[in-house]
């Protein structure tokens, strides 16, 4: 049941994250996401299946279509590089934290009842609507602080992938475009068994307490 209150943020977190990408981009002069018909506010264009359902089961990981970037056309390519995927997952972030603090403030207890509350809830599950909306503005926090950090993991399509490359040497980006499949499939792998869930799940929670605000 759980699952249903990840919905909205699975679908929105990944559509902001690409969205801003695009945005990003193009003002520093990339007609790439343009032409490739990226920047649009047609939500269905940013949703990668995959990586949706991927986000929905494990509530907060996963991704959504990689918007195409060209930094050829940047004017400095290291600093644009980084401007245009460090962005997107900073907005994530602090949406993430905007969305906890607003919920803070609606809910008004301290976070280990609410806590309670939703765990309970989700397993009765009786029509509530103010309290679906709680709960499905919770997923949303969760789904986008913790895409922001699972971005941070330097393979593709993840953001660090593309931030690490203006910087490395042309050997190393040989060798990463060589193993690729391989680190795409550990990923995938990790993903699945829990061990990226053990290392950024605590990180979220540790956001999620220090600014809820009760």
């Amino acid at each position: 049941m759980e699952f249903m209150f990840i919905l909205p943020g699975a679908l929105l977190a990944p559509v902001i994250h690409e969205f801003t990408k695009a945005v990003t981009s193009t003002v520093q002069g990339d007609p790439t996401p343009r032409s490739r018909g990226f920047l649009t506010f047609n939500i269905i264009k940013y949703v990668e299946p995959l990586g949706f359902i991927i986000m929905v089961l494990l509530g907060g990981f996963g991704w959504g279509q990689p918007v195409p970037t060209a930094s050829l056309h940047y004017k400095n390519r290291r600093r644009a590089t980084v401007i245009t995927y460090v962005t997107p997952m900073l907005v994530n972030l602090l949406l993430g934290i905007g969305a906890i603090i607003a919920l803070s403030l609606w809910v008004g207890v301290p976070l280990n009842a609410f806590l309670f509350v939703r765990r309970e809830f989700i397993l009765a599950f009786e029509w509530d609507m103010m309290l679906i909306l709680k709960l499905a503005l919770y997923g949303f926090a969760q789904c986008s602080i913790l895409l922001a950090l699972f971005n941070l993991i330097p393979v593709h399509p993840l953001a660090m992938s593309k931030i690490i490359q203006p910087f490395a040497k042309p050997d190393t980006l040989v060798k990463l475009n060589h193993y690729e499949k391989t680190m795409q499939f550990v990923l995938v792998f990790m993903l699945a068994f829990g061990f990226i869930g053990r290392v950024l799940g605590p990180v979220w929670i540790h956001i999620l307490g220090a600014v809820w605000l009760y």
